[in-house]
This record gives structure tokens, C-alpha cells and sequence, in this order.
């Protein structure tokens, strides 16, 4: 398997989990700490970022 296949793997195993996280964060009206785009960081609710 070349590196290319490996990566794209890893890279889709990876949004799965950030999906599954975001959901179960969502389900119990929890927040999540990301940084905007001018790096200010941020709390907002999960359920915003689905």
C-alpha cells in the first residue's frame, strides 16, 4: 500500500472520529474550546460546529 492510500485512511478515520466526538459533545449541550482565525480562543457550543 503506498503512503498516499495510507494517509487518506488515517485522514478519513480521523473526520469520523471528529464527527462522532461533535455529536456526543452535542447530545449533552456541552461546549468545545477552538481558537478563530485571528487565534482569540473561543468556547462555543458543540451543536454549532455540526
Amino acid at each position: 500500500m503506498d503512503d498516499n492510500k495510507i494517509l487518506d485512511k488515517i485522514e478519513s478515520a480521523l473526520k469520523i472520529a471528529e464527527r462522532e466526538f461533535l455529536e456526543k459533545k452535542a447530545a449533552n449541550n456541552e461546549t468545545i474550546i477552538i481558537s478563530d482565525k485571528d487565534g482569540n480562543i473561543i468556547e462555543i457550543p458543540a451543536k454549532d460546529c455540526l
